[in-house]
């Protein structure tokens, strides 16, 4: 069976790794370089932290969590243990935190609810904050080298990784899709899922299929320090976030917007999509949460746009078109789900997908 996978951020490429285990003749398709695009963009946290946990989205985190771990600790790719502090400004969001640190901790994740008078042993500056949910193990890594990774992967085992390939059309016939057109060629296919990020209901559009997807624009900004951080990545209810660094990227932290919320009709072209003015200055403003960003320099900034779904799931599996899959809305939990989207891709298409997985994840679930 001929597969071409469109996109060649980390959820395309874990996909493409999962696929190149079996007999279809898979192709992935990018339309510039594997990782580089809202891969690139994002913080590259892989988060253990929920808010308001179900048994599933355990299970599925759960799931994605065992790759990173074999990945990280015994294989050949660095991350760091950092950890991860939600903020809550209301007593009102305090109490879901605190039921969600509680939940955590029943599903054996490392997960406790701090006070105000406890947040200043993270970093954080407790003034103006009722208490926080902490979970100390969720980790950074880079994500454009967890992509290339999986990419390597999927070249191994016989998939056809292609570069520089931007996707025009999606061909049907009969209500089935035949094959896929770039600029400078044409791929038959038997199945084609779209991994495109913030342009799938661009690639959607082209074969007629309506999903509920909307999308959000995080800007970030990177602050410069002269040591550095002594803190979790740091997210206030009000959903701005401090996410430190170190290494390559120096001591100091991005500062973005993780927003989430799904709003009809809100949508972007992921194509022009600009940081705000004044957002730079503006990320120096987090120093009154994070003391030790007192004095830091901005040095950088970008924006990237989420794709997110109503209930904040996924949506993976086929659609009304046969032979057409969808492996989109993340919500911005990209680097934290690939590995586990890749495997419920696999499983659909193999008719083993669990009833629970159906439920929660599937296009017709809407």
């Amino acid at each position: 069976m001929k597969t071409v996978i469109a996109g060649g951020g980390i959820v395309g490429c874990a996909i493409a790794a999962r696929l190149g285990e079996t007999d279809r003749d898979v192709t992935l398709l990018e339309r510039l370089r594997i990782g580089r695009e809202t891969t690139a963009a994002s913080a590259g946290i892989l988060m253990e932290t929920v808010i308001d946990p179900t048994p599933f989205d355990l299970r599925f985190r759960a799931r994605a969590r065992s790759v990173y771990d074999g990945l990280f600790d015994r294989g050949p790719l660095e991350s760091t243990r950092i950890g991860v502090c939600y903020l809550a400004e209301t007593d009102q969001f305090a109490e879901r935190l605190e039921a969600s640190a509680a939940t955590l901790d029943e599903h054996g994740i490392d997960a406790s609810y701090l006070g105000a008078d406890e947040l200043s042993r993270l970093g954080v500056e407790p003034d103006g904050f009722v208490g926080g949910l902490h979970t100390p193990n969720d980790r950074l890594c880079d994500p454009v080298a967890v992509a290339n990774w999986f990419a390597d992967c999927a070249r191994r085992t016989g998939v056809d990784v292609r570069t520089g390939e931007t996707v025009t059309d999606v061909r049907t016939r009969d209500g089935a899709v035949s094959s896929v057109e770039t600029e400078a060629e044409r791929f038959d296919a038997d199945c084609v899922i779209n991994a495109t990020g913030p342009w799938a209901p661009e690639l959607n559009g082209m074969v007629d299929v309506s999903l509920p997807l909307r999308q959000t624009l995080g800007p970030m900004a990177a602050l410069e320090t002269d040591h550095p951080l002594e803190s979790p990545v740091t997210i206030l209810q009000s959903k701005r976030y401090v996410r430190p660094t170190g290494g390559d990227d120096g001591p100091g932290a991005w500062v973005g917007e993780y927003r989430t919320a799904y709003d009809d009709g809100q949508q972007y072209d992921p194509d022009d999509c600009t940081v705000p003015d004044g957002y730079a200055d503006s990320a120096s403003e987090l120093a009154a949460v994070v003391p030790e960003l007192e004095d830091a320099t901005v040095v950088d900034e970008w924006i990237g746009c989420r794709t997110v779904t109503p209930d904040g799931r996924p949506i993976v599996g086929e659609t009304s078109v046969d032979g057409f899959v969808v492996a989109c809305g993340l919500t911005g939990q990209g680097i934290t789900l690939a590995p586990a989207v890749a495997d419920a891709v696999c499983d659909g298409l193999d008719g083993d997908l669990e009833d629970e997985y159906l439920d929660h994840l599937s296009p017709d679930r809407f």
